[in-house]
């Protein structure tokens, strides 16, 4: 499910259903191996790894055997999003596919994080109303499906060349707060080194 704050990194509570465990570490690998899957943008500014969303939901998910399903925002107030699993469906709101149309950052993470469910065999139904448990974070179907999103849209190596949060949002087509999400995370596990005197978070102070 695909809430209205679907950046990495900005709960504090478990918001979704138990799952199997997931790391960070293994959520990279399962990026790594999912991105050279999916079709690429050709536009200017934008780095070749950028993902093609609009071409993910029409064309990679039907070959996965899953439908997509279009509602108008007033059947779908709580959430932009849903996948049911056992149904091969997932559910968008409107106002979510015709962003894709002019290459909306929250109709793009939209759809990579619905496909993250289904990569993750995220094996029950993801929807709103559904019951919550108490578990860990890396036990969280969202927490998972969020971070596999940023792993897939912005690639290590992209976030170690960029030189701000914005640039790497503009390169990856994200929005900026989830950029200094991942950002920050990746400088948290040692994976890029900190560039505070070259502003790279100056779009969260």
């Amino acid at each position: 499910m695909t809430t209205m704050g679907t950046a990495e990194g900005g709960a504090r509570t478990p918001s979704g259903m138990k799952v199997a465990p997931m790391s960070y570490e293994k959520l990279e690998i399962v990026a790594n191996d999912l991105r050279p899957l999916l079709p690429k943008l050709s536009q200017a500014g934008r780095s070749p790894s950028a993902i093609d969303c609009l071409r993910v939901l029409e064309h990679i998910l039907p070959k996965a055997g899953y439908n997509y399903m279009i509602v108008e925002a007033a059947e779908l107030q709580d959430c932009a999003a849903f996948t049911i699993p056992e149904e091969h469906i997932v559910v968008l709101r409107e106002d979510v596919y015709e962003g894709l149309f002019s290459d909306g950052v929250f109709s793009r993470s939209t759809v990579v994080h619905e496909l993250s469910h289904i990569v993750l065999k995220h094996a029950v139904t993801l929807h709103r109303g559904a019951v919550l448990g108490l578990h860990q974070f890396c036990e969280d179907s969202e927490w998972q499906a969020k971070a596999l999103t940023a792993a897939v849209m912005m690639p290590v190596d992209v976030c170690r060349e960029a030189r701000s949060a914005h640039e790497l949002a503009q390169l990856c087509g994200t929005s900026a707060q989830a950029a200094g999400y991942r950002l920050e995370n990746l400088v948290k596990r040692g994976l890029i080194q900190a560039k505070v005197e070259r502003g790279l978070f100056d779009d969260l102070i």
